[in-house]
């Protein structure tokens, strides 16, 4: 059953107009006709029963019916990284809208080969990554900056800093500490670009943030997608 994000407030025997892509996907395209059943969702009110009460005019609304699923709270885990060339950035957006990142922050460092990103098509992304794999928010896209305009952003957070210099402490020897602390930490993943930081770009990044913590992801230098993957596996694993 197709699962369609709707940021409205969902309530019993309500009526919502989706917007028109949705009219192109589920009447054009996967060919649903009124009294055909839909999920309306969202992270405020859980997932919703619906059936398509009306088309007309490229126009497509659906009818909640039930509530069978409650929102249900998510870990507080960012991701700061910077965008790759070709497919890549897709998959990063896709992959950790999957495992239940909140927020990505797309950062330009010294040594990112992509100047400029589509926001909107990162927002559509995420939008289609959580409709597939039953995630009930969308995560944030935040602006691309500068790695330098993101100090208010590290100050904020327990910044996990992963580095392909294969030095630091290992993910489980982490969250023992950051967890002794606060069952609810702010954490932000930081992944840099396929050239790997600078030297000035690792120091700023430790001067600025509120807490840091170098991390080790292995023996090998891995490519920066897999590197994100590889990542968020062991945070999720040891913070969940």
């Amino acid at each position: 059953m197709k699962r369609i994000y709707c940021s409205a407030i969902l309530q019993e025997g309500s009526t919502y107009q989706l917007e028109e892509k949705y009219y192109i996907h589920l009447i054009r395209v996967i060919r649903l006709k009124a009294g055909d059943q839909i999920i309306l969702y969202n992270e405020t009110n859980g997932e919703w029963l619906s059936n398509i009460s009306n088309i007309n005019h490229k126009r497509v609304e659906a009818t909640t019916i039930k509530q069978f699923k409650l929102p249900n709270p998510e870990l507080h885990i960012d991701l700061l990284f910077s965008p790759i060339k070709n497919q890549n950035s897709e998959s990063i957006i896709r992959q950790a809208t999957e495992m239940g990142v909140r927020k990505l922050f797309p950062t330009l460092f010294t040594r990112t080969v992509v100047k400029k990103v589509n926001k909107e098509k990162f927002e559509a992304y995420a939008i289609g990554a959580s409709q597939q794999c039953g995630r009930l928010s969308i995560p944030h896209i935040g602006n691309f900056q500068k790695i330098s305009d993101q100090k208010s952003l590290l100050s904020e957070k327990i910044v996990l800093f992963f580095d392909e210099n294969l030095t630091g402490k290992t993910t489980h020897e982490v969250a023992k500490e950051v967890l002794s602390k606060s069952d609810k930490p702010d954490l932000l993943v930081v992944i840099g670009p396929e050239g790997g930081f600078t030297d000035d770009e690792r120091q700023l990044i430790k001067q600025n943030s509120k807490s840091f913590f170098d991390i080790q992801l292995g023996p090998r230098i891995l490519k920066a997608d897999t590197a994100v993957v590889a990542a968020l596996s062991l945070v999720f694993s040891f913070f969940s």
